[in-house]
């Protein structure tokens, strides 16, 4: 039994328990991969349930099973941290890998934590409440970095989406292509990708090289970005295609 096969039971006691009781369950964060192992199971597809990051487009994101008709309004144990350098002056820049660091360094489990957006020498982290105690009380430091962290509202302008509109070259909608051309490498580097898992559409895991993707698809390939699908623009007189997508910033 696989790691994941572990999660998805533990997701679907969840969803029984909110049977059994009528209460809101929630989970953990959840990896892109076990969202989909999630959605992939037959079993899950008889229960109320939906996803959330606490921010549009978020990859790690919290189970919360229930309906307002039965378990009245949901009212998800996400908090947002912002951490701001003490001194902006002398702050590094620093790397999503680099607060996540710092945050593991606390003690605190992976799972506890959601998406870490990064804006300027800025973060904001998405955790569940054990997690916002120790980083709000604990987090002076990143890297040689000194930070405050302090519990903030979700609704701030920095946490908003950002896109940047972007036009490939492309020989078709397959994903394949797209990926090449969206990460600037050869189809033979992007099938590399794919082999490790980290292309991803609309969140899950993407299987297929050879799909289509559909206008409003969201492409991310870990290590390269996320974007927004939005069709094709026009096909050139040698039969290629020129797509448009809105990448994220």
């Amino acid at each position: 039994m696989t790691t994941n096969d572990v999660t998805v039971r533990h997701l679907l006691d969840l969803c029984r328990k909110n049977e059994k009781t009528g209460i809101w369950q929630y989970s953990a964060f959840l990896s892109p991969a076990e969202q989909d192992d999630l959605l992939r199971c037959p079993e899950a597809a008889g229960f109320s349930f939906f996803l959330d990051g606490g921010y549009e487009s978020a990859e790690r994101r919290i189970l919360a099973v229930g309906n307002e008709a039965e378990s009245g309004p949901p009212e998800l144990p996400i908090t947002v941290i912002s951490v701001k350098p003490k001194s902006g002056k002398y702050a590094e820049e620093l790397s999503h890998r680099d607060y996540l660091g710092a945050i593991l360094g606390l003690g605190i489990e992976r799972a506890l934590i959601g998406d870490i957006l990064i804006r300027d020498k800025n973060a904001w982290f998405f955790c569940l409440a054990p997690a916002a105690d120790m980083l709000v009380s604990s987090l002076d430091q990143v890297r040689r970095t000194a930070v405050t962290a302090e519990i903030t509202s979700s609704d701030v302008p920095e946490l908003r989406p950002r896109y940047a509109p972007l036009r490939l070259n492309v020989a078709s909608e397959r994903l394949d292509a797209v990926v090449a051309a969206f990460c600037n490498i050869s189809r033979g580097q992007a099938e590399k990708l794919f082999a490790a898992e980290k292309v991803f559409v609309n969140a899950r895991p993407a299987m297929d090289r050879s799909a289509r993707l559909k206008d409003g698809d969201v492409l991310s390939v870990r290590g390269f970005g996320k974007a927004v699908y939005d069709g094709i623009e026009h096909e050139t007189r040698k039969n290629r295609l020129w797509v448009s997508l809105r990448k994220l910033v």
